[in-house]
């Protein structure tokens, strides 16, 4: 029997299409301070990339694979280089926030912030990326958990250039969460073949899972 080769689900009314100049990309608690990066300056930024590494069985003439351990890869955000006395505070949370991880501004002493998780420590609590429709309503968002900069580049310059300077700030973080939206989409579950004779079935929110913070 032929399928029919119109849009089907595709094409339904009530279909919200996720935008990607529709989204904002927020860091609170930088330092484990009440320092914040607003949304403001940024630019560009990308939604969490997950590698679930192979292991390779071999026995014989056969080998097979399955999926080992997972890494969540860095992230990467870029803001606009203002100089504003209004605007100020997110270029200089971001210096202070490069300066804790490692402390460009003294060439002799180059200190380090040794703790995560205390007040001048070198990670932010959370860098939320929300993603937004057409009226300003969340759809869904990503939490990056435990987040800290290992390269800001300010970019090079160019005389026969017209663009805007721009500072790329690369972050490796320890895990992220996702929050989908509750009115916008499907809720899912999360299946787990364990060692019994049946699997486990938990939500997205129960304690363990990959879209909320364990440890």
């Amino acid at each position: 029997m032929a399928i029919q080769m119109g849009l089907g689900l595709l094409g339904s009314a009530e279909n919200i299409f996720k935008r990607k100049f529709r989204w904002t990309m927020e860091f609170q608690g930088v330092c484990v301070t009440d320092q914040n990066i607003g949304a403001s300056f940024v630019k560009a930024a990308n939604r969490p990339s997950l590698t679930i590494e192979e292991t390779e069985i071999n026995f014989l003439n056969g080998k097979m694979w399955i999926p080992g351990k997972g890494t969540p890869d860095t992230t990467q955000v870029t803001y606009y280089d203002v100089a504003s006395l209004q605007g100020g505070d997110v270029v200089a949370s971001l210096f202070s926030w490069l300066a804790t991880v490692y402390n460009f501004t003294d060439h002799i002493g180059l200190s380090q912030s040794s703790k995560s998780h205390a007040e001048g420590g070198y990670t932010c609590d959370r860098g939320i990326l929300t993603m937004l429709d057409g009226c300003g309503g969340v759809i869904d968002s990503f939490t990056y958990l435990d987040c800290w900069p290992t390269q800001m580049n300010f970019g090079e310059l160019d005389y026969s250039s017209n663009d805007e300077c721009t500072i790329d700030v690369t972050l490796r973080y320890k895990n992220f969460v996702y929050t989908p939206s509750k009115t916008c989409a499907s809720p899912f579950e999360i299946y787990c073949a364990g060692c019994d004779d049946g699997f486990d079935t938990k939500k997205p929110n129960a304690l363990g899972n990959q879209t909320q913070p364990t440890g």
